[in-house]
């Protein structure tokens, strides 16, 4: 940016309080007049912003500094002065049109950076991105949250809708016998399955206390990064089990069926990159299960400690509330879920605050609204298998 584009700007933001300084003195003439140096100013502001954009174009994108020279705008710097406008937006202070300006080009990068068209409207009152180094945090804590998306295939998206083609297991053919100049008969083609997708926004809110939004940047960023973490992980959970529970159920009666499962029910290829996924039940179950000598049938996965194997296929699990037992029967979801489910994602999350909007102002708080987009598509019903385990407990 400019030193031109900058006093500019200062100029816009500087008559723009002064109009809203006469219309609460109730000054109408005078806010009416000023009104027409806002309206200069801001053509002036947009022609001298078309003008460097247009001079950066061909300067391979590279902006232009003070002196008129290219430079590029160092990308933590970037990263780090959008974040601190966006802590100004959830604490609901004024935003100029300087910082609007860094909101721009902040979502310009992204944008680029991800394809695709912006994901967040940022001109008035309305959601804006959440920084790239905070989504990096949210990722992390979901993940800790038991974040079930991990075990599907994630595609991301840069447009609301769309369709994405994806090669399914096909029943291949072998090479024919051919006599010496015969002719070479067309071999099977890999065969593919349109999936069409329709992300659909996911809302919640939290409210702020103001001694949170006093408190220091880094523990307003922990707070918020820990809710979203835990919203969004929940939200994928409730929406990947409830896709898993629309194949029919089995019932498992035993060990002998499990293996039945991996042995003859799924593909080889699908049976040996499956995973076991169930709840506290079902995993206590298998837990407690031993062979002919006594020795627990369950081995340690030691490229990941804590999580326990079957036949070398890792045990995934789910709380009790979130996937219930019905009687004796726990559910046990066994197959390749990364080719029973695609999840379309749309990589943004998106942030706006209030004071005035729902109980906010009842309770003297401010509220934070989160949206994040996704849709969840089934893709392949034969590579997973829906168990019902037997977990009665033996005498």
């Amino acid at each position: 940016m400019t030193k031109e584009l900058r006093a500019l700007l200062q100029k816009l933001d500087t008559a723009k309080q002064e109009v809203r300084t006469m219309l609460a003195d109730d000054k109408t003439n005078e806010a009416k007049e000023k009104m027409e140096e806002v309206r200069n100013l801001q053509a002036r502001v947009d022609l001298q912003r078309e003008l460097e954009e247009t001079e950066a174009r061909g300067l391979g994108g590279k902006e232009l500094n003070d002196d008129g020279n290219m430079e590029e705008r160092d990308v933590q710097e970037l990263e780090e002065e959008y974040t601190g406008i966006v802590l100004r937006g959830i604490r609901r202070r004024g935003i100029n049109d300087e910082m609007r300006s860094v909101i721009r080009e902040y979502e310009r990068r992204a944008v680029m950076n991800e394809g695709g068209t912006n994901p967040a409207i940022s001109d008035g009152d309305v959601g804006i991105l959440v920084p790239k180094d905070i989504q990096t945090q949210i990722n992390t804590l979901m993940r800790d949250w038991n974040d079930l998306s991990q075990y599907v295939t994630v595609e991301n998206v840069s447009t609301l809708s769309g369709t994405r083609v994806m090669e399914t297991d096909a029943d291949m053919t072998p090479f024919a016998d051919i006599a010496e100049y015969g002719h070479i008969p067309e071999t099977d083609n890999p065969k593919f399955t349109p999936i069409e997708y329709k992300v659909k926004p996911r809302a919640g809110y939290l409210p702020l206390t103001n001694d949170l939004l006093a408190d220091a940047d880094a523990n307003l960023i922990g707070y918020v990064t820990s809710w979203i973490a835990r919203k969004a992980a929940h939200t994928r959970n409730v929406h990947i089990l409830a896709k898993l529970q629309t194949l029919t159920p089995k019932a498992m009666a035993d060990l002998k069926a499990i293996n039945k499962v991996l042995n003859v029910d799924l593909d080889p290829a699908i049976s040996r990159s499956a995973i076991m996924l169930t709840n506290q039940d079902g995993y206590n179950w298998l837990d407690n299960q031993v062979d002919g000598n006594g020795r627990p049938i369950l081995m340690d996965d030691f490229t990941q400690p804590g999580r326990k194997l079957y036949k070398g296929r890792p045990i995934a699990v789910v709380s009790n509330r979130n996937l219930p037992s019905s009687g004796t029967k726990a559910p046990m979801f066994v197959g390749n879920l990364k080719q029973f489910l695609v999840l379309f994602n749309r990589r943004f999350f998106e942030l706006a605050s209030t004071r005035e909007g729902g109980d906010a102002w009842r309770r003297n708080t401010t509220e934070m609204r989160t949206i994040m987009r996704d849709d969840y598509v089934k893709w392949d019903a034969e590579a997973a298998v829906y168990g019902q385990l037997d977990i009665t407990p033996t005498p």
